[in-house]
C-alpha cells in the first residue's frame, strides 16, 4: 500500500510536470523524487508518466490516480487536523453531571456559554444524577465534570479538584397571591399549613435530603407533601397555586413570575462546587473560566 509521502511526491510531479521544480518545491533532491515515483508505479503495476528529455506528461491512468490522490491527501489532512483538535480538547464530547438544584448557576451556564463559543466543535452532554452519582462517575472517567449543591466530605474528594462557586441559600417559592407572599423572610415552622412540592424520594437528591433534615429539626410534619420530577415542574405547580417549593438562590433569581423569600433556618445555605478528576486541555480551560467568573 503507497504511503503519504508517495502520494505527496507524486501530486507534486503531477502538478509541476518537471521533476526538477517538483524536487525543489518539495526540498529534496531529484534521484530520491525519482525513486519515489517508480516505486509507485510499480506498487500500482501502471505508468503514471510519460517522460522524455523534454516534457512530463501524465498518462490515463495517472490523471485518474492525480483526483484520487488530492481526495486521499486531502482525508488524511483533516484526519490528523481532527486528532490534533481532539488532543486540544476543540472536538469530541464534555461529559458534565449536574444535580437538579445546581444547574441554574450563571457561573457554570456563563463559562460553558463562553467555551463553546471557542470550541464550536466540541459536544456538551449533561448527565441529570445525585451527588453520589456522580462522584462516582468522576471516579470512573464516565465524567469530566460535575456542578453539585452538597456539603462533600474530605474523603469524597480525594483525588477530585473542587472549585468553590459560592454559597447557595435556599429560598421559599410562592405565588404573589399567597398570604405569606409580602413576608421578608420565612421559618419551615411558618409552612405547617402548607403543601410543599419535593423533589421524588427515589432520586436521594441532596436537596430532598436536605429538607427533609431542616424540617425534622424545625418539628415540621412532611405529611401535606406532592412530589414533582423536576423544577421546572415545581415552578409551573407552583404558579398554579398547588404549592410552595424550597428551592436554592440560582432557582430563585432565573424569570419565574413568583415570589422568592429567604429561608431563615440555620443549616439553610450549603456551598456550590465544580469538581472536576480529568486533566483535559477542555476541562482545565472550564475550570479557570469558572473560577474567573468566581473572582468577578
Amino acid at each position: 500500500m503507497f504511503e503519504i509521502k508517495q502520494l505527496r511526491y507524486f501530486v507534486a510531479v503531477a502538478e509541476e510536470l518537471n521533476f526538477r521544480r517538483a524536487a525543489e518545491r518539495l526540498h529534496i533532491t531529484q534521484p530520491p523524487l525519482s525513486q519515489t515515483i517508480k516505486n509507485l508505479e510499480e506498487e500500482l503495476n501502471v505508468k503514471l508518466f510519460i517522460r522524455n528529455t523534454h516534457s512530463v506528461q501524465l498518462t490515463r491512468a495517472g490523471e485518474v490516480f492525480f483526483q484520487e490522490a488530492l481526495n486521499l491527501l486531502a482525508a488524511a489532512h483533516q484526519s490528523l487536523s481532527l486528532v490534533r483538535q481532539a488532543d486540544a480538547g476543540e472536538v469530541g464530547a464534555l461529559n458534565i453531571g449536574y444535580s437538579a438544584s445546581a444547574i441554574f448557576s450563571s457561573v457554570l451556564t456563563s463559562a460553558l456559554a463562553v467555551l463553546l463559543e471557542r470550541r464550536p466543535l466540541l459536544e456538551l452532554q449533561l448527565h441529570d444524577g445525585n451527588s453520589l452519582d456522580h462522584l462516582s462517575s468522576l471516579r470512573s472517567g464516565q465524567l469530566d465534570a460535575a456542578i453539585l449543591r452538597s456539603d462533600i466530605a474530605n474523603e469524597s474528594a480525594r483525588g477530585l479538584r473542587l472549585h468553590f462557586l459560592g454559597e447557595e441559600p435556599l429560598y421559599v417559592l410562592i405565588n404573589p397571591s399567597h398570604a405569606l407572599a409580602k413576608a421578608e423572610h420565612l421559618f419551615l415552622s411558618d409552612l405547617s399549613d402548607e403543601r410543599l412540592l419535593l423533589q421524588p424520594t427515589g432520586k436521594r437528591t441532596f436537596l430532598r435530603h436536605q429538607v427533609e433534615y431542616l424540617s425534622e429539626r424545625a418539628g415540621l410534619s412532611l405529611v401535606n407533601t406532592l412530589e414533582v420530577p423536576d423544577i421546572s415542574s415545581m415552578l409551573c405547580f407552583v404558579t398554579a397555586g398547588l404549592g410552595i417549593a424550597v428551592l436554592p438562590k440560582s432557582v430563585a433569581s432565573i424569570p419565574h413570575g413568583l415570589v422568592s423569600i429567604p429561608l431563615a433556618d440555620i443549616g439553610s445555605s450549603r456551598p456550590l462546587t465544580l469538581v472536576s478528576a480529568s486533566e483535559t486541555p477542555v476541562v482545565l480551560e472550564l475550570e479557570k473560566l469558572v473560577n474567573e467568573r468566581v473572582k468577578s
